[in-house]
């Protein structure tokens, strides 16, 4: 009897045991994401220059449309614990011509963001017409309606999510609740698990994990501001940008290129 009582303790110890051990695999909550984010930018300008204010623009960016690539690849890194995301662009060598679409504000020209899940803080850095411009908020408030529609990304099984943000910009996310962190990429997050797919289809662009790796970081705020930036609200940032580009780009092309830049 008492042989049988030692193995039952047994069983139950290496059961326990194991338990934990799968949890803690199976749930990391501290790691690095690198994801390639496909920006369509043919596409993006086709819809600039059905938003344009006159024939003049409208003719300038067909021009342009000529003599861009259909797509552009853009590098990104995203490090996470259990309240905390940081995302960064991943500077690379682009034609000329991208290059000034990217200072021109055109589109995203390597915006990088943090946001604290805890305390629901946001910030976010990106150059706009050769101004570096700081933004300090809240989180994004995203309407999510979960699907059953599943994929596998980057090794993760991940279940579809459809979303509305900035209160008229449709989203698809993809996430796996291996990841039990409620972020993703640029201002993305609010659902059960990393977000590792995502596609934006009104800003031309998606943007799916390569490679997840699990580990101890630190993702911090401090990684992108400096002491010298003066930080402005979403709302201050749209305000004081638009008296400088959205007479010259008309208040169509701006709202997409703010909306390029917020998310």
């Amino acid at each position: 009897m008492k042989d049988i009582k030692n193995l039952l303790v047994l069983l139950l110890f290496l059961f326990w045991g194991a338990t934990a051990f799968g949890q803690y695999a199976y749930f990391p909550t501290q790691g690095t994401i690198t994801y390639d984010k496909t920006v369509f930018l043919k596409n993006l300008l086709k819809r600039y220059a059905t938003y344009a204010k006159d024939e003049d623009t409208r003719s300038s960016i067909k021009e342009m449309i000529g003599q861009i690539p259909e797509n552009q690849v853009l590098k990104k890194k995203l490090t996470f614990s259990n309240d905390e995301v940081l995302y960064e662009h991943i500077a690379e060598e682009y034609s000329d011509v991208v290059s000034g679409l990217m200072r021109s504000g055109i589109f995203e020209s390597g915006i990088s963001g943090y946001q604290n899940l805890k305390s629901k803080a946001f910030n976010s850095v990106f150059e706009l017409g050769g101004e570096r411009v700081v933004v300090a908020d809240s989180t994004l408030k995203i309407k999510w309606k979960i699907t059953n529609e599943y994929r596998e990304i980057a090794g993760y099984p991940c279940r579809r999510a459809n979303g509305l943000v900035l209160d008229s910009i449709y989203a698809v996310a993809f996430y796996t609740d291996q990841i039990p962190v409620s972020g993703g990429p640029s201002a993305f997050n609010g659902l059960p698990g990393m977000i590792l797919g995502l596609a934006v289809p009104e800003l031309h662009y998606n943007m799916f994990a390569t490679k997840v790796e699990l580990g101890a970081v630190n993702p911090s705020s401090a990684t992108l501001l400096k002491k010298k930036d003066k930080p402005l609200t979403r709302q201050q940032v749209y305000d004081k940008l638009k008296a400088s580009f959205g007479d010259y780009l008309g208040i169509k092309i701006y709202n997409l290129v703010m909306a390029c830049t917020f998310l």
